[in-house]
């Protein structure tokens, strides 16, 4: 039986990464899948992962193929529903 102090630890880190700690598994599939300096995952919440591209250019190419990546996503965390895109120069 686990300790009290382990089940908190182990509640608390699932709490404070929002996601049940699948968003750097998520960050490591996208930069397997996606090949694509320019873009990056920047939030998965409620089964959506929002990937943000640094030009509007790489935001068309990105919803072109907003369907496969999606799919590729899945493969590894079937919980991601859907995908959307935004551009942020920062």
């Amino acid at each position: 039986m686990d300790s009290i102090k382990n089940i908190v630890s182990g509640v608390i880190g699932r709490m404070s990464s929002g996601d049940g700690g699948h968003f750097k598994g998520i960050q490591a599939a996208w930069v397997k899948i996606s090949k694509d300096q320019g873009s990056r995952v920047a939030d998965f919440k409620d089964g959506c992962v929002t990937i943000s591209a640094d030009s509007s250019m790489r935001l068309v190419r990105l919803n072109l193929n907003r369907e496969s990546l999606l799919k590729e996503l899945r493969k590894e965390f079937p919980s991601i529903v859907k995908i959307s895109f935004k551009v942020n120069t920062r």
